[in-house]
């Protein structure tokens, strides 16, 4: 590490006349007991980039494998900065600095260069899905928001879809039509008309769009100085001592680089650290979900992400068979990021992977939303994830309370630490006041990594990024949205505020009943029920949405005899009752109305969260046709 450090220095000053000069930011150290000697932070990704690429030019950082297997592209670090430079310089002809440039290519290492083809130019960069056509996906559908929200005055694609994209602006009310630009089709000869722009740590670099799980896409104004903070704030939550950060393995990653999660974990972080990167496309893990075992065991990988649904879809779609042939020794850190990590997926997980190597210490629970770049706790690295057993009754009623031998409980797993560049403060979500340390409430933050607001969203922007915590004075919060409290120097999230079910004065958080029902009857799709309330005349109903698989045939009148081979027949009644009677056993709770819909009729992001709201709302105006 000392040797990293010392090297870092001495090119910074070789490459002074390079690039504009600027003063080094703070270093966030890695630990107390790690590295003490400081190096000078890049102030801009752009100076990030640009030193990774004048010290190993030639080395392969960005690998893609298209189907998951095959290794069907690669990019250099001096390909990157030229093909960078070369688009930023067709940018400065189309648009001036910081204006708004959204991106939506197909997976692949195309993004990559126009990502940083976007902050060379000093315009912002909107990273947003691939789309081929108009409809209602969900895809679609946020391609939309983002471009009515953002305005932009670039469209850029690869040569093969630009038309496409470029067609569905033809359904999209913008004022002005964007300049559309296929990147991949501009000679890296343009790079020599490039000029470095005028830009510093406080620039916005690019919108990070929520996820839309509570209400409309919204862009996250992140810049230079916010990103580069947080990617020091991984380094710091996810390294120990004995790291040496000139031999460390690489990333595999199937995220969409289109969110925080992938565009940190396979673009940003690698160029930060100084790691390789194996990409795949999305579709290549959800349809073989071995494919990223795969990967992580043939290239020796040690650093993976996935929300909880991803270590879920390997646990349901992974055979002992396919894993045979797996090493996962080299599986370092498994970060795993979700609202709620659960228990359960970790011991399963682990049990099934360890014969093949994986270790449960590589677990790296985590929190991070987009309005604070992506991280805002996690780790430490290593023991074991932080899985504690807390008294159920004391948290239906939103007390915090170590579960003893007698009390009913509820296992949690702690989603890190928060460095001591963040501050979190725990709140009433309805008054603002400081909770006890007992009690749970609302998780605001505050720090170098949170964003300064949404993109032309003042009023969101006004209750979201601006609140004030008695005790922090002069302070700026960010409110998360999420419930949850610190024990023992982890942060535990235990529900989203919106989504929190509260009947008869209890608190019940929607993600249980939703297993219970889901687990109630074998018609029903693993992870396909949403529960949520609604208002009915002063009076709080429980609804239960639950997705039939399309293997079975729910009808209302009689059941007839169903033929060899056919879809089995079953009777509504017959699952309704099911799931009523699991959730009143498991909850106490009475199901008001179980509606079951046909596979695929319950919204979810592009992330893969459920959209409760947009669920509650489709309810409510009857939108949802029952099987």
């Amino acid at each position: 590490m000392a040797r990293s450090v010392a090297k870092f220095r001495r090119v910074r000053g070789e490459m002074a006349g390079a690039m504009p000069p600027a003063e080094p930011n703070r270093r966030i150290t890695m630990s107390e007991d790690s590295v003490t000697e400081s190096r000078p932070e890049p102030t801009t990704l752009v100076e990030l980039c640009r030193y990774r690429a004048s010290r190993e030019p030639d080395r392969r950082m960005f690998a893609f494998l298209e189907n998951g297997l095959e290794e069907s592209d690669s990019l250099t670090l001096a390909q990157l900065d030229t093909r960078a430079r070369a688009i930023a310089a067709r940018l400065s002809r189309q648009a001036q600095q910081g204006a708004r440039a959204v991106l939506s290519y197909p997976p692949g290492l195309d993004f990559v260069s126009a990502f940083f083809g976007c902050l060379y130019a000093g315009l912002i960069a909107v990273p947003a899905p691939p789309v081929l056509r108009v409809g209602v996906d969900d895809r679609y559908t946020r391609f939309r928001a983002i471009v009515n929200s953002c305005q932009p005055d670039v469209l850029l694609s690869n040569g093969s879809r630009l038309n496409r994209v470029d067609a569905l602006l033809k359904d999209i009310s913008a004022p002005c039509r964007p300049t559309s630009v296929a990147t991949d089709e501009i000679s890296e000869t343009d790079a020599y008309g490039w000029n470095a722009p005028e830009i510093g740590p406080d620039t916005i670099a690019y919108l990070q769009y929520t996820s839309g799980t509570t209400g409309p896409p919204r862009g996250v104004e992140l810049t230079h100085g916010n990103v580069l903070h947080n990617l020091s704030l991984i380094l710091a939550n996810g390294s120990r001592a004995t790291d040496d950060l000139d031999r460390l393995p690489p990333v595999v990653s199937w995220l969409p680089v289109f969110h925080d999660m992938g565009l940190i974990t396979g673009v940003l972080q690698p160029i930060y650290v100084g790691y390789d990167a194996v990409l795949m496309p999305p579709s290549a893990f959800t349809q073989h979900p071995v494919n990223w075992l795969r990967a992580i065991s043939d290239r020796g990988a040690g650093i993976s992400s996935a929300p909880g649904f991803g270590y879920e879809l390997c646990l349901r779609r992974v055979s002992e068979e396919q894993l045979r042939s797996l090493d996962l020794s080299a599986w370092r850190i498994a970060v795993v990021g979700d609202e709620p990590v659960r228990a359960e997926m970790i011991d399963q997980f682990s049990a099934m992977l360890a014969p093949f190597g994986f270790r449960r210490a590589a677990f790296f629970p985590s929190y991070g939303i987009a309005e604070s770049t992506v991280m805002l706790s996690g780790g430490p690295v290593e023991p074991e994830p932080v899985i504690r057993r807390f008294d159920a009754v004391a948290l239906a009623k939103g007390k915090v309370q170590r579960a003893g031998r007698e009390d009913e409980v509820r296992r949690l797993v702690g989603l890190g630490q928060v460095h001591p560049s963040m501050t979190i403060a725990v709140v009433d979500p309805a008054t603002g006041d400081p909770c006890a340390p007992d009690e749970t409430g609302e998780i605001l933050a505050s720090g170098p990594s949170i964003g300064a607001a949404y993109w032309n969203a003042p009023k969101e922007t006004a209750r979201t990024f601006n609140a004030t915590v008695r005790g922090h004075e002069g302070r700026r919060f960010l409110r998360t949205g999420s419930l949850g409290f610190l024990d023992g120097g982890q942060l535990f999230v235990t529900c989203r505020v919106d989504d929190l079910i509260v009947m008869e004065g209890v608190q019940h958080y929607p993600y249980d009943i939703e297993a219970t029902g889901a687990a109630s009857h074998p018609a029903i799709r693993e992870g396909c029920c949403c529960a949520f309330t609604v208002e009915d005349g002063g009076r709080t109903r429980l609804v239960v949405l639950a997705e039939i698989n399309s293997r079975y045939r729910v009808m209302t009148e009689p059941v007839p005899d169903t033929p060899s081979g056919a879809r089995a027949t079953l009777a509504a009644d017959e699952v309704e009752e099911a799931v009523r009677e699991a959730v009143f056993a498991g909850h106490g709770l009475r199901a008001d109305d179980i509606l079951l819909v046909k596979a695929g009729a319950l919204p979810f992001t592009t992330s893969g969260k459920l959209q409760r709201a947009e669920c509650r709302s489709r309810y409510r105006a009857r939108a949802f046709a029952t099987v």
